[in-house]
């Protein structure tokens, strides 16, 4: 019988220690804790009109005449 306990022993440690990771990074990803605040990240994005619809008479064409 304690033979069959030693083969199951890495098994079991692989096991314990799979599920010990998979609990502290589900625990690290999905707290709440400490987080830097999301600032939206649209104020990095450009406004140079490069998207505009060509169509739309209220924009103006990169070259800047009308």
């Amino acid at each position: 019988m304690l033979a069959d306990l030693a083969a199951l022993t890495p098994p079991l440690v692989i096991g314990g220690a799979f599920l010990i990771g998979v609990i502290l990074f589900l625990r690290r990803q999905m707290g709440t804790g400490r987080s830097p605040p999301d600032d939206g990240g649209s104020a990095d994005i450009p406004d140079e009109g490069i998207n505009d619809d060509p169509e739309d008479p209220s924009t103006t064409p990169i070259g800047g005449s009308s």
